[in-house]
């Protein structure tokens, strides 16, 4: 291999000896347009495409990530906002395994691990600060873990414990999260949040976690309101309510006039009263004597009466008698009898408490496509169309809710199913859009091709073919301008006895030439050749030669051993 390019480097050295140096100049500047252009075809053709590894980063989460891709050489691409970096697809999948387990792309958030290098002289202050910041951090990395959160910033003000309990005042904080482009937090998510970093400082209330978003808006409305709070889980509820009755109509409707082809909206009015009620039912028929209790008195007494003259004060009632007069007296005897008879009565005792969330009254609308009926026309062509469903069909709609929905039309509840003829997107125009463009995108890169290719064909063909044919063609003039064209040239020639340049182009000859001394050296140079083309066949013919030589001289040999004995015996 090696003497094969020294055999081509010589012979381009013999060939670039008999240029001028315009020539050379030229074949220096046209190879080197030529390999110019080449090369800017290749980097054209084999142009890498970028795919997003990470988007909408932050300027110091990106700086990492830049990091790493240098650190292990690979290639990638930061466009003008500097937030998105953009790397070769046969590498993006690995390097997101990657980052991932480096928990990148993220911010270095300090947690907990803040405290793995104490020094001896830190004073209760900075430890107090490495607290708040360590707690701030790990916040910071929980909620930034939440679905749809890209990032996070938390700020605790904890004060003080004061020996006065009237003076002690509670901790707040303040949260700003940086969601997904397209995201919007709800209510549950956003009381989950503040729940949890209420729950993760000591002595926080919840109302005291103010949450915004990254363009400053308040996202923690009236949390910390006890009613709004109860308003907001009633209205949830009465929206799950409404939602699963509209699915189990949908779906209960879709299996007859198709998937798609059904639209329910339920409105309803939820009682959420709580009523405990406590009821006492007697039963006077199984009545039965539980006690009797009498009671007998008897009462006996002497009571004076009157005596003296009549008009005297003693002759009244309770007065003492008068002196040397004679007192009489009555006896008197009473009784007094009292019996009580207690009755056991059963009695039943029903303590009640009806649950809250009790639908009062229903209003369910419901639309019904028409009825896809296939027909056939004069030439055999089947056409579609849209009718109505006929009056039974939507009485039998209505049963079939009333039933799945629970309908009661004596509390006031109301259905109306209406047949409309719904309007349905064409996505197969769509589909031929896209596809159109496709073929678009696919043809013009065939064109670009051609057309490259086309160029490169003429350039070989208009340029680089008479460039070579005109760098290789011979500098003198050709044979016919060496010959005489007229009388008095060829006596001029005649008397020179000589060509003008004709020793440039004829080569000198010697005088004698031996013709078996030519045709030797014709032959050695074909053995020459030959044997450097197969040197294994011409050392097994060099063998056999010497073989030959030495059969025939054995045989020459034994000839003559031969011819000696018969003249002998002769």
């Amino acid at each position: 291999m090696g003497e094969f390019l020294t055999k081509v480097f010589n012979q381009i050295l013999e060939f670039t000896k008999g240029l001028s140096i315009g020539k050379k100049l030229a074949v220096v500047l046209t190879g080197a347009g030529i390999i110019a252009a080449l090369v800017a075809l290749f980097f054209w053709a084999g142009e890498k495409t970028y795919q997003p590894l990470a988007t909408n980063v932050a300027p110091e989460e990106a700086a990492n990530v830049i990091r790493i891709l240098r650190d292990k050489h690979i290639p990638f691409k930061v466009d003008s906002t500097g937030k998105n970096i953009l790397v070769p697809p046969e590498s993006l999948l690995e390097l997101r395994l990657e980052l991932a387990a480096l928990g990148l792309p993220q911010v270095n958030v300090v947690g907990y691990e803040i405290f793995d290098k104490q020094s001896l002289g830190t004073t209760s202050f900075v430890q107090k600060m490495n607290q708040k910041r360590a707690l701030e951090g790990e916040l910071m990395r929980t909620i930034g873990s939440i679905k749809g959160v890209r990032r996070s910033r938390v700020h605790l003000a904890i004060p003080q414990k004061s020996a006065f309990v009237e003076d002690q005042k509670k901790p707040s904080a303040s949260v700003v999260l940086d969601l997904e482009p397209g995201v919007a937090l709800s209510e549950k998510q956003i009381y989950g949040i503040s729940n949890l970093v209420s729950r993760a400082i000591e002595g926080m209330d919840q109302q005291e976690v103010v949450i915004v978003d990254s363009n400053g808006k308040m996202l923690s409305k009236n949390i910390h309101d006890p009613l709004t709070a109860v308003t907001a889980t009633q209205f949830d509820f009465r929206q799950k309510y409404e939602e699963d009755l509209e699915k189990r109509i949908e779906g209960l409707l879709s299996k007859i006039v198709g998937e798609g082809r059904v639209a329910v909206r339920v409105n309803s009015e939820i009682d959420f009263s709580q009523v405990n009620e406590t009821q006492t039912i007697y039963d006077p028929d199984g009545s039965a004597i539980r006690s009797i209790q009498k009671n007998t008195k008897t009462m006996e007494g002497n009571r004076p009466g009157p005596g003296g003259l009549p008009g005297q004060a003693s002759n009244n009632p309770g007065q003492p008698p008068t002196q040397n007069t004679t007192q009489t007296s009555s006896r008197s005897e009473t009784k007094m009898n009292d019996e009580t008879t207690n009755f056991e009565i059963p009695q039943t005792v029903r303590k009640t408490l009806k649950p809250s969330g009790t639908a009062k009254k229903l209003s369910i609308a419901v639309l019904v496509d028409g009825k896809t009926v296939k027909t056939k026309d004069k030439d055999g062509k089947v056409e579609t169309k849209i009718e109505p469903w006929p009056p039974e069909k939507l009485k039998e709609f209505e049963d079939l809710v009333t039933m799945a929905a629970g309908i009661d039309k004596k509390r006031g509840d109301t259905l109306e199913i209406k047949n409309m003829e719904f309007t349905h997107e064409d996505f197969d125009e769509a589909q031929k859009i896209i596809l159109e463009q496709e073929k678009k995108t696919y043809f013009q890169n065939l064109i670009v091709y051609v057309v490259v290719g086309l160029i490169i064909l003429l350039f070989f063909f208009l340029v680089v073919r008479p460039f070579i044919k005109w760098v290789t063609e011979n500098t003198t003039h050709s044979v016919d301008a060496f010959l005489p064209q007229t009388i008095e040239e060829l006596e001029k020639i005649q008397k020179t006895q000589t060509l003008p340049e004709i020793e440039e182009v004829v080569p000198v000859l010697p005088d004698k030439v031996d013709p078996e001394k030519v045709e030797g050296d014709m032959i050695k140079e074909k053995i020459v050749t030959l044997v450097d083309t197969n040197p294994h066949k011409a050392a097994l013919i060099l063998r056999d030669w010497l073989h030959a030589e030495a059969i025939k001289k054995e045989k020459s040999e034994k000839e003559g051993g031969a011819a000696t004995g018969k003249t002998k015996s002769a």
